[in-house]
């Protein structure tokens, strides 16, 4: 089963987020704070973080940084998630190493959970050819 973090910290976005990729059999865990997304990266190892970037303490933007700037979980990928959508939010976090940006606002939770299997089976992909 794949492990994703969903990192928002709208209670009710999260659950139905939440509810959403469980249907889908993903293995799912939830931090509704940049702190606390930045330990489950560290102690869970997930395959894939979809991250809010307006967050209480730490932001999305200093979370994406810690994840990516970690020798031990900047292999991770990260879909910035969020409805901030301005063309120098999405180039910022291109520049800090996120692996994709998905507008809230323009994808319903079935597309969401379609890309977010389709960037991890490109993470399968990449592992497969990096052993040959």
């Amino acid at each position: 089963m794949k492990k994703v973090l969903i990192v928002e910290d709208d209670p009710m976005l999260l659950e139905i987020y939440q509810k959403k990729f469980l249907d889908d059999k993903y293995d799912i865990l939830t931090a509704s704070t940049g702190t606390e997304a930045i330990q489950k990266v560290r102690v869970k190892k997930p395959e894939l973080v979809l991250l809010d970037l307006i967050l209480p303490e730490e932001n999305g933007f200093e979370v994406l940084k810690k994840i990516k700037r970690n020798p031990h979980t900047k292999g991770i990928k990260v879909i910035i998630f969020s409805n901030l959508s301005q063309s120098e939010d999405k180039q910022k976090a291109a520049e800090l190493g996120a692996d994709g940006f998905i507008t809230k606002s323009d994808y319903t939770p079935r597309e969401i959970i379609k890309e977010v299997g389709r960037i991890l089976s490109n993470k399968a992909n990449e592992n497969q050819e990096a052993q040959l």
